[in-house]
């Protein structure tokens, strides 16, 4: 098998140079793969391949990603689908800028970054998605009732949000919506920890997932 290039989904040229190869097929690239800054951490492994799962993106999807953050999510979709697209609104310029060393970092052509909040620069992305990722925090009704109608029939739309106020804010939405095939899932990732001879299992903070079809 070649060695992927320099911008080939697979592998990214570390700090040092050295090449960063993850040339596996399955989703759940490692938390330390991506850039962080102060405020902003990349949504865990295991919580990505969650959210991954209930999207059900296809190979030529259409995806906005509302909300990037660090862009991790992003990324997993846009490799996992070469010949679709995720765009990506981002209201604040730190987080776009770690998008963007993010999407350099491996190489990703079809991740695109817009600037902007939902709702009023819904309006930059490309019409007819179907695919949608809701990353928001509140009003998260507000920018669900706009996203709604743009979504394709059949099309699937996946929140995630840590408070008890998105979940009721998106379920009430979602009935209002006449939404189908409503799941909620509340996760939380346990990892072990080592402090010396000691080891514990700490918690991520949960995530609230909630998947709709049109």
């Amino acid at each position: 098998m070649a060695e992927p290039g320099p911008d080939s989904p697979g592998s990214h040229a570390d700090q040092d140079g050295s090449r960063y190869l993850w040339d596996f097929v399955t989703p759940g690239l490692p938390d330390n793969a991506f850039e962080d800054a102060p405020g902003f951490s990349p949504t865990p492994l295991e919580l990505r391949v969650m959210l991954l799962a209930h999207l059900r993106p296809r190979a030529d999807s259409l995806v906005w990603d509302i909300g990037g953050g660090t862009g991790a999510l992003a990324l997993e979709i846009a490799r996992l689908m070469p010949a679709g697209e995720v765009h990506t609104l981002e209201r604040d310029p730190e987080a776009i800028a770690l998008l963007e060393r993010n999407r350099r970092r491996f190489g990703i052509p079809n991740l695109h970054i817009h600037p902007g909040q939902a709702p009023a620069d819904l309006h930059t992305l490309p019409p007819r998605p179907d695919r949608v990722v809701l990353e928001v925090g509140r009003p998260l009704g507000e920018v669900l009732q706009a996203v709604w109608p743009s979504l394709t029939p059949s099309g699937r739309l996946v929140i995630s949000t840590t408070s008890l106020e998105g979940l009721v804010d998106a379920t009430d939405t979602l009935t209002q919506l006449q939404a189908r095939d409503v799941h909620v899932v509340q996760a939380t990732v346990h990892r072990m920890q080592r402090r010396g001879s000691q080891a514990k299992l700490a918690a991520a903070e949960p995530l609230f997932l909630i998947a709709a079809e049109r």
